[in-house]
């Protein structure tokens, strides 16, 4: 009895030992790491910086959780996925989110309003800021009032929010727009339609539109240059178009 007990044991121990050296012979030492989803030049340069001085054991021991979760701290990937391939390589497949506007100085937002932080540089997005408003809140209202914009052909290179509140608007081309901080649809919509009928073909001249009124809306023209025709007269225009007299109400 003796006797079976330990010829079973040297038999499992011997299985062990069988299964530990395969192991390690199929645990091989990564040698290659492959970064895949069309990551940018910069992408792929913090990518290999991070893996730089990630810990790596074998192609199977290595934990694949844990390098996903080291990527995804950089902040501008959605989702990472790490897969092994025998031998010894690793796939790195970067699932980005594509921005859609700046946030602040450094970084950048994406179409949910999530904050994103961003190894590449894109100056072409409108810029975003807000004091009180969440990056989400102030998305959205950047993507409603570009909706409106979109009508009379403007585009929002700038929202910004004041620490009082009031919400400023830039637009390509340097005019800028006053909306303050409530009903901020309905007086998007007066400037719209004064912009439309007395204001579009000034577009460039015009300082800024103050909407910040009951009925109507003031406008500042850029000081004349020579050759130009006078501006005279023009403040109130677009308020007389619209069949009242601005009376401002605060912000």
């Amino acid at each position: 009895m003796i006797v079976k007990r330990l010829i079973f044991s040297l038999l499992a121990i011997g299985g062990l030992v069988m299964v530990y050296a395969a192991w390690a012979a199929l645990d091989r030492p990564i040698q290659t790491i492959v970064v895949s989803g069309e990551p940018t030049v910069a992408e792929r340069r913090r990518v290999e910086e991070s893996m730089a001085s990630a810990e790596l054991a074998g192609i199977l021991s290595t934990n694949l959780d844990a390098i996903e979760e080291r990527l995804r701290k950089m902040g501008w990937t959605r989702n990472v996925t790490v897969r092994r391939y025998w031998p010894d390589r690793l796939e790195i497949r970067l699932h980005k989110v594509v921005p859609v506007a700046r946030w602040g100085d450094h970084d950048y937002l994406a179409a949910n309003g999530e904050p994103l932080q961003l190894p590449d540089h894109y100056a072409d997005l409108p810029s975003l800021s807000a004091s009180i408003s969440t990056p989400q809140q102030t998305m959205e209202v950047y993507r409603l009032l570009q909706l409106f914009a979109s009508r009379q052909s403007l585009r929002i290179t700038r929202l910004a929010e004041s620490p009082q509140g009031e919400w400023q608007v830039g637009f390509a081309g340097g005019m800028n727009l006053r909306l303050g901080g409530r009903d901020v649809n309905e007086r998007m919509s007066r400037f719209l339609r004064a912009y439309a009928v007395a204001l579009k073909d000034q577009h460039r001249r015009i300082d800024y539109v103050d909407a910040r009124y009951t009925s109507g809306i003031a406008v500042r023209f850029k000081l004349q240059r020579e050759n130009e025709e006078p501006l005279a007269g023009q403040m109130g225009l677009a308020a007389g178009l619209l069949g009242a007299q601005p009376k401002n109400n605060g912000s």
